[in-house]
């Protein structure tokens, strides 16, 4: 596991290869750290990516081409160690490629790429999945970064809410141990602005699907100040989480969802599922802009 740095005249963003996963990004001028910092008896991740999959199996488990295969959460990405590609002043690309310890896990020949690349207060987040091998191949991917939210426990008021570009009508998609339960509560309408409170996440998180928005802010409310922007054009899944206590937000935009609870279907029926042919590719791209 190695460290690497991209930085200009704003932010300090730091990456590590164990899961091309960003660590920090710090504001030279004001020393404020924006991303979580991986308290390990809170939640020992930063930003993690997500793939083969996106969300939990139904038993940790999928079939595919009459074969069952196992795999953890979110998939094995955010758990190996990634090579460098190239890095220059602005921009480092992190590369992944099966071996023969993810074929036991999923059996596709795939190359997974991110770039991240800095400009001015905003970091560009890129992915690149191809398809190298002869059969279509399936998979999710997404984004898992969470951004520390400092608190002040003596105030009544919640302290920060999501800000959405456009008035949203949403429901929530619940969860029951990390699956899809088939029901909904509503939590939007036709409203720009979701209050961020403990209760909310109580039920794991907040899943939406159908977003109006392209982009969603986490304004701190005391002053109304924007902390972090996400912008996600064309993710059609977006998530939100707080572990429960701590002092982090969590905004995912996603290619990709949880099993539902109820029945398992084949690999390729998952709602959400991406698929190429060989020899294709799939490239999608969110930005961070920090305030």
């Amino acid at each position: 596991m190695a460290n690497y740095v991209l930085e200009n005249d704003h932010l300090i963003a730091t990456f590590t290869t164990e899961g091309a996963e960003l660590t920090s990004v710090q504001s030279k001028a004001s020393k404020q750290e924006y991303i979580w910092q991986a308290d390990p008896a809170v939640w020992a991740r930063h930003a993690p990516v997500l793939f083969p999959i996106v969300g939990r199996l139904k038993d940790d488990q999928y079939q595919w081409n009459n074969d069952t295969y196992s795999m953890s959460q979110h998939g094995f990405a955010r758990d190996h160690n990634f090579s460098v590609i190239d890095q220059s002043n602005a921009e480092i690309t992190f590369g992944l490629t099966a071996s023969p310890e993810t074929q036991k896990m999923y059996p596709f020949n795939f190359v997974f790429d991110i770039r991240y690349t800095l400009q001015e207060n905003e970091l560009t987040v890129a992915y690149r999945v191809a398809n190298q091998g002869q059969d279509e191949m399936l998979f999710s991917i997404g984004a898992h970064p969470a951004f520390y939210c400092p608190t002040q426990r003596d105030q009544k008021l919640e302290e920060y809410h999501l800000q959405f570009e456009k008035p949203e009508t949403l429901n929530r998609h619940l969860l029951q141990g990390g699956l899809r339960n088939g029901k909904t509560e509503p939590l939007l309408n036709n409203e720009d602005v979701l209050p961020l409170h403990r209760q909310l996440f109580e039920s794991d998180a907040i899943i939406f699907k159908g977003i109006a928005s392209s982009w969603v802010r986490i304004v701190r409310q005391s002053d109304g100040q924007p902390l972090v922007t996400v912008t996600f054009a064309g993710f059609p899944y977006l998530g939100v989480w707080q572990k429960v206590g701590s002092d982090f937000y969590c905004i995912e935009p996603w290619y990709g969802l949880a099993d539902k609870k109820e029945g398992q279907v084949d690999f390729s029926e998952k709602e959400g599922v991406m698929k190429l042919s060989p020899e294709e590719q799939f490239t999608a791209d969110y930005q961070i802009k920090f305030h």
